[in-house]
């Protein structure tokens, strides 16, 4: 329509050359237009088949594969609300809904003022949760936290099997902070490879673009700084385990974590009472009883609240400075750097 208004414009004019040269302007931008259009379609077809491989690889088990899994998994978390108000009260809570809807065993360790109130509502989510309130005088701190109710785990698998000698080897225990609810949605995929006998731990890795966009940007830039440290020194240890394929890249500072419930023991017997209590554990294992360990990459979305939350505050900043600084010398320094005895 274009070409014919231009045409009827200029047919009865004596600048015949100009026509021309419009003409074939306007014809070159049409076809370039439709070039552009056509690879716009093309690379949204590509995207469309990456996403769709990529949403594959954690739903191509079957519903009885899944079932079968769930099974012989625990998860265990533990849980502080001030009030119930607290947003990542009403994460737990989600938590809460889809282990049961799973069917996965959540074992909660609470240490909230108001603990009937929160066991309740957890409680109140359907029959899979399992909630404790906080030993303090035999269990201190998160780290405390963390191995009563790894404790409660290995209690729960020894009751649901008949074979109390066969229950942990062939059973996984997970860890997750009780906000990171999307975990779940890829519990079976992070599970599977210790119980197919594979490896012994699991430590998932956060999809880098969807940790970049979900996350506060403050918390991904230090956690990556930190993951990058902490592989570094890795790499420097002569343990096998981290010299393997799938440990090259591990996400340290992800939290989540999975174990062959015959280890537990590790984490039962370690005495730190914060972050450290999550990963020196298994650092051990790896390091001195060549435990294999495995990264394994999940498309893990952060819930939405928690960026709108954390991001752009300097209270959140401090905080992740402070576990920085902890992990340095707990993990980095006194776990995972090699002690030169040479020059003493």
């Amino acid at each position: 329509m274009v070409l014919i208004s231009i045409r009827n414009k200029y047919q009865n004019s004596n600048n015949k050359h100009l026509l021309l040269v419009v003409t074939i302007i306007i014809g070159v931008f049409i076809i370039v237009s439709l070039l552009d259009q056509t690879s716009l379609l093309f690379n949204f077809g590509k995207v469309n088949t990456n996403n769709e491989q990529k949403q594959s690889s954690t739903t191509i088990m079957s519903a009885e594969d899944r079932e079968e899994i769930s099974q012989k998994i625990v998860v265990v978390t533990t849980t502080y609300y001030p009030d119930i108000s607290d947003i990542r009260f009403n994460l737990a809570i989600d938590l809460c809904k889809l282990a049961n809807k799973n069917n996965i065993h959540l074992i909660i360790v609470d240490d909230s003022p108001n603990h009937n109130q929160v066991a309740t509502k957890f409680l109140q989510t359907g029959g899979y949760i399992h909630v404790y309130q906080q030993d303090k005088e035999k269990f201190i701190g998160k780290g405390g936290a963390l191995r009563q109710s790894i404790a409660m785990a290995v209690t729960l698998l020894r009751d649901n099997n008949n074979d109390r000698g066969d229950a942990l080897n062939n059973a996984v225990i997970c860890f997750t902070e009780p906000e990171k609810v999307d975990l779940l949605n890829h519990i079976h995929l992070i599970a599977k490879p210790i119980l197919d006998g594979e490896t012994d731990v699991v430590i998932p890795k956060r999809n880098d673009e969807l940790f970049k966009q979900t996350y506060p940007i403050e918390q991904y830039h230090s956690e990556s700084f930190g993951n990058y440290h902490f592989n570094l020194l890795a790499k420097q240890l002569p343990a096998e385990g981290f010299q393997s394929e799938g440990a090259k890249s591990i996400d340290w500072l992800f939290g989540p974590f999975v174990l062959k419930a015959s280890l537990s023991r590790s984490w039962l017997m370690y005495e730190g009472s914060s972050w450290d209590a999550q990963i020196i554990p298994y650092v051990r294992g790896v390091r001195d009883n060549n435990w294999r360990i495995t990264s394994i990459t999940v498309d893990f979305r952060h819930p939405k609240v928690m960026k709108e939350q954390e991001e752009g505050s300097s209270a959140f900043t401090k905080k992740r400075l402070m576990q920085l600084n902890l992990l340095f010398d707990l993990l980095g320094d006194k776990e995972l750097t090699i002690v030169d005895t040479s020059t003493k």
